[in-house]
């Protein structure tokens, strides 16, 4: 097929992706995500492909993906070239100042559901995107939540989903060691935090380690525990008695993130693993 060619239908585009991706995707994954273009940047079904096959596409719409595909090839997230994600049942907006959600938070935040009741104060600290604080709300409007973040532009984004989710969240721009709260008032405290030890970047795909904002990923050289430190500390103050902390976590350092919470006075630490086996979040209630 000619890639110069200057009408194509649907069906020729696709085959212009699945010559170019070959090599990086598998097949049905670069058909998942041309169909996925093709919803987010013209409302197409992904039925049209079966049912229409021969839609021709204008110059702008063979602009518009011929600019993704060359994106995609360069391991440009598709996420960010869409700006949406679904993320627990809703849609949230992301671009490159906020991580893009994973499918192991997701699991974080089925766990915390079933610790909570209604009208419950709930702290989501690194809250990035949003997407925690916005699944748990969604999950029982009931609660009160509040999300924090270091970054503007991340808030920016999460203010953003909330309007457009219809969901009300007080979002707060702060160093999690800084902010302030009544004594011994949350019921519930939940975090991503940064936690890739630099180290680990060998191992990590250009997809994420190129695109994705270096302050949502990596912890200091010195302390592969910071953020934990700053969480725990937090909760420690801030949790009322028998409040508990659910973290994502570096299977890398679970001893030394568990000798912590039991330092800091928390009990009955479980941890859970993830959909691949690995010990990825964990449960911490305060003892006193």
């Amino acid at each position: 097929m000619d890639d110069k060619k200057t009408k194509m239908n649907i069906l020729e585009f696709r085959s212009l992706f699945r010559k170019n991706l070959f090599s990086k995707f598998e097949l049905n994954e670069i058909d998942f995500i041309y169909k996925n273009l093709l919803k987010s940047f013209f409302c197409f079904e992904p039925t049209v492909l079966g049912l229409n096959p021969k839609t021709n596409l204008n110059k702008t719409q063979q602009s518009k993906l011929n600019h993704a595909l060359s994106l995609i090839k360069k391991d440009y997230p598709i996420q960010y070239i869409t700006g949406t994600t679904k993320f627990h049942d809703i849609e949230i907006l992301v671009n490159s100042n906020v991580l893009i959600p994973r499918p192991e938070t997701e699991e974080l935040v089925n766990w915390a559901i079933e610790s909570i009741k209604d009208d419950y104060n709930i702290y989501d600290l690194c809250t990035g995107s949003g997407c925690i604080a916005l699944a748990l709300k969604k999950n029982n409007p009931s609660i009160t939540l509040t999300g924090i973040d270091i970054s503007k532009k991340a808030i920016s984004v999460a203010k953003k989903n909330s309007q457009n989710l219809n969901l009300q969240v007080n979002w707060i721009i702060q160093d999690i060691n800084k902010i302030n709260t009544n004594k011994s008032s949350i019921d519930l405290i939940i975090s991503n935090p940064p936690y890739v030890y630099p180290t680990e970047r060998k191992n990590m795909h250009p997809r994420v380690l190129d695109y994705e904002p270096s302050i949502a990923l990596f912890t200091p050289i010195s302390d592969p525990i910071y953020y934990y430190r700053f969480c725990i500390s937090f909760a420690k103050k801030s949790l009322r008695t028998g409040g508990k902390l659910f973290l994502e976590i570096n299977p890398n350092y679970i001893d030394e993130i568990e000798n912590l919470l039991m330092k800091s006075n928390f009990s009955n630490v479980i941890l859970k693993r993830d959909f691949n086996g690995k010990k990825r979040m964990i449960r911490a209630e305060k003892y006193e």
